[in-house]
């Protein structure tokens, strides 16, 4: 029998696996390379930014 922390992995794994398959099936990040819609340029410079101050 697993133990209770391998079977929680696991669960939490199973859940990471089918969230990344629905965000990368979003609309939203179905654009074509070069054709960058300024909403996802934001939230890559935001995220940029957060990471930067972070480790400072």
């Amino acid at each position: 029998m697993p133990s209770p922390h391998l079977a929680r992995a696991t669960e939490l794994r199973r859940r990471l696996l089918a969230l990344s398959a629905r965000i990368h099936g979003h609309p939203f990040w179905a654009t074509p390379p070069g054709r960058t819609p300024a909403a996802r340029v934001e939230l890559r410079q935001r995220t940029a930014a957060d990471r930067t101050q972070v480790a400072a």
